[in-house]
């Protein structure tokens, strides 16, 4: 009897970012499942979405009776509402997605999309557990004072503080003291909210003409 891993009709591989490679996961799934190199739909694309042009064409290309190898169920996408909902299509036209890291299960049948489910829920009281906790050390550094947001760039601060000179010492609002120093005004706005008591007091300084 012939192996089903020799039925595999393509294999799609994915990474995130520049500096990671892509060869090394397409040749372990080509040399695994004999797959050949034209059969392999590979691309170097954020997984946020699966509007992706890769992915795109080999779920336009695949037929009923099909089978899809990926090395783990994140090359598909991070999106876990977008992935189950790809595989609930995938397994609409008769085409299976084979996930080799979770012991090469078929998440189209039913216990592949039990396995799925489950590690969807457990990615996603991970995610609120982490986020809890970034909750609860900002929360902490407030009240000792000591957050102070996303940090703004040298450049961006440079540009918040003419813009502010703009307004104390030229009298334009803070619109046009934002457009006049090239910066945003949301960025101008959140630049201003976040200046402490004394940071306050030395811009105020600071953006006084010299008088000789």
């Amino acid at each position: 009897m012939i192996g089903w891993w020799l039925m595999v009709s393509y294999i799609y591989a994915r990474v995130s970012t520049v500096n990671q490679k892509l060869k090394p996961q397409v040749d372990y799934l080509c040399d695994k499942y004999s797959v050949p190199s034209e059969k392999v739909f590979a691309e170097n694309f954020s997984g946020k979405s699966l509007d992706r042009p890769t992915f795109l064409a080999l779920k336009n290309v695949v037929n009923s009776g099909d089978t899809i190898v990926v090395q783990d169920l994140s090359r598909l996408g991070r999106n876990t509402t977008e992935v189950l909902s790809f595989i609930e299509e995938m397994k609409n036209r008769d085409v299976s997605i084979i996930v080799d890291d979770l012991g090469r299960v078929d998440v189209t049948s039913a216990t592949g999309k039990m396995v799925v489910t489950t590690l969807a829920a457990v990615a996603t009281m991970q995610r609120e557990q982490i986020l809890e906790k970034q909750a609860l050390g900002i929360a902490k550094a407030k009240e000792e004072g000591k957050f102070k947001g996303r940090q703004q760039s040298p450049e961006t601060i440079k540009k918040c503080k003419q813009a502010f000179g703009y307004v104390n010492v030229q009298g334009l609002n803070k619109e046009a003291a934002a457009r006049a120093a090239g910066v945003g005004i949301a960025t101008f706005y959140r630049f201003i909210r976040a200046l402490t008591k004394d940071e306050l007091h030395q811009l105020l300084l600071e953006s006084q003409p010299n008088k000789e």
